[in-house]
């Protein structure tokens, strides 16, 4: 029992011996057990008990040497004895046990840090516990209850429902105050917060007005109690309002009003004056609506004014896709009721075109037209009508009594209810009337069909039965003109046969006896104008005869050089008749020859008789103006490019000698010569010659240097010929003769073709060999 104890060292275990007595071996030693006893005898405690410990071996022995001693004849003594030193050893070794426990706690007890700890424990929770009981707020009332009745608790009630910083919050507030007395011992701090939510009411309202809503406000705004400084500011507050939302709704209305009319600017300027109407609804978001408004409905009308455009151009194809372009505006848009308006025109336009077509007796094209009016336009039933009554009208121009029985059939089909119902009524009745008189133009038709004369004025007596109010009247009086003009053709017809068999002879006389065969169709009958395109083809046969020998004999005339002779004999072929404008021609001609012929001949007396440049020049400039539709332009030609032949190769001499002289000399030469040209090459090598470009001056190396002599800079001297061709006045045409040979100029070489430029053009001579 004692061994967990922790003693210095253990109890040894009581074991019985075998006889049954205990091991008087088993002791413990005399230093323990007297250690033991002397710390159990300081250990004692206030009370003075001690702690008992068994007896040693010692005393047992003793004992038990007395016991055997006293009763050493009782064997069953002994044993009792043995057993009750057992147990009381038993007891001893309990008791020891439980006084080894007390002296632990009381150890213990005795710790003064223990009690130190004690101390600080019992202090610390005592000082926290009074602190907590502080500083805890008292329990706040339940505002949902109304179990509570101070004006505190109200009052905080209150201002927790303004807190909210709502409408009703305020109310229920304000309401909730209103419930204490007047003399209530808190009315003052009520009154001064009372005022206070008045005021936020009023701050709340403004603020509900400016997002929009104005009933609202208003609303709020009365809820203020009347006895409050911020009451005697609604009214006020609520006519700014009212005025203010009554201004930007005129301004809205008046945009949108500008919008129906499409007047854009207009629009936008009273947009922009929402931007100052003192509401931040109105500026923000009805003007964000208004701008959005503005730009669809811009665009909108962009298609409105293309559909215009196109609807102008008055084709079919075109107001068929205008209509389709106003159809693409929605009912809710601004422009809605203008396209409603313009496609109910274009429809009337499409019905305009088909009555047109109509009155042009283009039936199946009015129809088809009339058929394109779209179904949901409001002239769609008049187009219906129309279409009815057109094929009625086809059907009527058959000018037969079956035919306009049926097209009153047809056009009874229209009612009263319908749009063309007086329109059809009153073609019906001129088709009842037309009956009688269509009978007789029937009549007048069968009797015609025979085709003789008489029977043919037979239909015109009849056909002249109609009334000239009658619907049949133009196609009656059609029919009559074609009738008398088969009458007139019958009888006249035989004039113009007989006519153009006389004509067939070709001689004078049958061509004037064709003539009056035909005078006898008289003005306004059938083949008066057949009549008379022949007489006026046969006048010019018999003209054509007479006149053709005149200008013939005038044409041989002038090919034997007789031009006065040729022009006098032209000028008998009189005005208005046939070869007149062919004579005329033919006399401005040869009086353009004889000009033409003097100037020549002037040319070549001056260009024979000197040789200075000009002389030869002023020859040359006659010689010009010879017509290019003459015969003698050739030979103007020639002359010219003789002389300018001279010119340049007196030029070419005077090169020898003077440049400035004889580029002077080649800038004679006219633009109109052959020679041109080449007179402008010369003139440029020459001043080259007098004016050479600067040289540029380059070092080179010495491998770079041509030892090889440099070429003389201007070529051998070649021989030229010129051509003097002298034409006498009185010879058509001239011979050139070639004239003594002159030493031409050198020319030098030209330094991009490596050859003189005379190798390019030989002299005339040579050419014309």
């Amino acid at each position: 029992m004692t061994k967990d104890r922790k003693f210095p060292e253990q109890w040894p275990n009581a074991q019985p011996s075998e006889s049954g007595q205990p091991d008087s071996g088993a002791k413990m030693p005399a230093s323990s057990l007297s250690g033991f006893r002397g710390s159990a005898a300081g250990a004692g405690s206030p009370q003075g008990s001690y702690l008992h410990l068994p007896p040693s071996s010692s005393d047992v022995s003793s004992g038990g040497e007395a016991t055997d001693r006293a009763g050493s004849g009782n064997p069953k003594r002994f044993g009792q004895s043995t057993r009750a030193q057992l147990e009381s050893s038993q007891r001893y070794r309990d008791r020891g046990s439980s006084d080894r426990r007390l002296h632990g706690w009381l150890k213990w007890l005795t710790n003064w840090q223990l009690w130190a700890l004690i101390t600080f424990l019992l202090t610390g929770g005592l000082g926290g516990t009074a602190l907590l009981t502080l500083l805890r707020l008292p329990e706040t009332p339940n505002c949902g209850e109304s179990s509570w009745t101070s004006g505190s608790e109200h009052l905080y009630c209150a201002q927790q429902a303004a807190s909210e910083q709502t409408v009703d919050g305020l109310l229920r507030a304000i309401a909730e105050v209103h419930q204490l007395p007047s003399d209530h011992p808190l009315r003052p701090e009520i009154n001064r917060q009372i005022e206070k939510w008045a005021g936020q009411l009023l701050d709340l309202a403004e603020k509900i007005f400016n997002e929009g809503k104005l009933t609202e406000a208003i609303a709020s705004a009365r809820q203020i109690p009347s006895n409050t400084t911020a009451a005697g500011l609604v009214q006020e507050r609520i006519t700014r309002w009212q005025s203010i939302w009554n201004e930007a709704e005129k301004l809205y209305k008046n945009a949108e009003s500008e919008l129906e009319k499409e007047n854009w600017n207009q629009a936008l300027g009273y947009m922009r004056q929402l931007l100052s109407v003192e509401n931040t609804y109105w500026e923000t978001v009805r003007y964000d609506s208004l701008s959005q408004l503005i730009r669809v409905t811009q665009q909108e009308g962009q298609t409105l004014e293309k559909a215009r455009s196109l609807a102008k151009q008055g084709e079919l194809k075109n107001i068929t896709e205008a209509i389709a372009l106003v159809d693409k505006i929605e009912p809710q848009s601004k422009l809605y009721k203008k396209s409603r308006s313009l496609a109910t025109d274009f429809s009337k336009q499409i019905l305009a075109l088909a009555r047109k077509n109509g009155d042009d007796q283009k039936w199946e094209d009015a129809i088809y037209i009339a058929r394109q009016v779209p179904g949901n336009s409001s002239v769609k039933k008049e187009a219906e009508d129309f279409i009815e009554l057109t094929r009625a009208k086809s059907i009527a121009t058959r000018v037969t009594v079956r035919s306009l029985e049926d097209a009153i059939a047809k056009a009874q089909v229209i009612g009263p209810d319908r749009p063309l119902h007086l329109e059809a009524k009153r073609l019906i009745s001129q088709w009842q009337d037309s009956i009688k008189d269509v009978a007789y133009l029937e009549q007048a038709r069968n009797l015609a069909m025979a085709g003789n004369v008489n029977n043919l004025r037979s239909a015109i007596a009849q056909a002249q039965l109609v009334s000239r109010t009658n619907l049949v009247w133009d196609r009656a009086q059609e029919e009559i003109n074609e009738w008398q003009s088969q009458i007139e053709e019958t009888e006249d017809r035989p004039y113009l046969r007989q006519a153009d068999q006389l004509a067939s002879y070709g001689d004078r006389a049958s061509l004037q006896a064709a003539i009056d065969t035909a005078r006898k169709v008289g003005s306004g009958r059938a083949l008066y104008t057949e009549a008379q395109d022949k007489i006026e083809g046969w006048n010019e046969d018999i003209q054509r005869l007479e006149d053709q020998p005149i200008l013939d004999r005038a044409w041989n005339l002038a090919q034997w050089g007789n031009i006065n002779g040729a022009i006098a004999t032209a000028q008998g072929i009189r005005p208005g008749r046939l070869l007149y404008s062919e004579a005329q021609s033919a006399i401005q001609t040869w009086q353009q020859e004889g000009r033409d012929r003097q100037l020549l001949d002037r040319a070549y007396q001056l260009g024979d008789i000197s040789q200075s440049p000009e002389r030869l020049i002023q020859a040359m400039d006659l010689a010009n103006q010879v017509s290019s539709k003459s015969n003698l332009r050739f030979s103007a030609d020639a002359a010219i490019q003789d002389w300018s032949q001279r010119i340049l190769a007196l030029a070419q001499q005077r090169s020898l000698e003077n440049l400035p002289q004889a580029i002077e000399l080649a800038r004679m030469i006219p633009f109109y010569s052959n020679l041109y040209n080449q007179a402008r090459r010369e003139v440029e090598t020459w001043e080259t010659i007098l004016n050479p470009p600067p040289v540029r001056v380059q070092e080179l190396s010495p491998a770079a240097i041509d030892p090889s002599p440099t070429p003389p800079p201007f070529p051998q001297e070649t021989p030229r010929e010129s051509v003097n061709p002298p034409v006498s006045p009185s010879e058509p045409t001239r011979t050139p003769t070639v004239l003594p040979a002159t030493s031409a100029s050198p020319m030098p070489i030209d330094p991009i073709e490596g050859m003189g430029r005379d190798s390019q053009n030989p002299p005339l001579i040579e050419r014309i060999e």
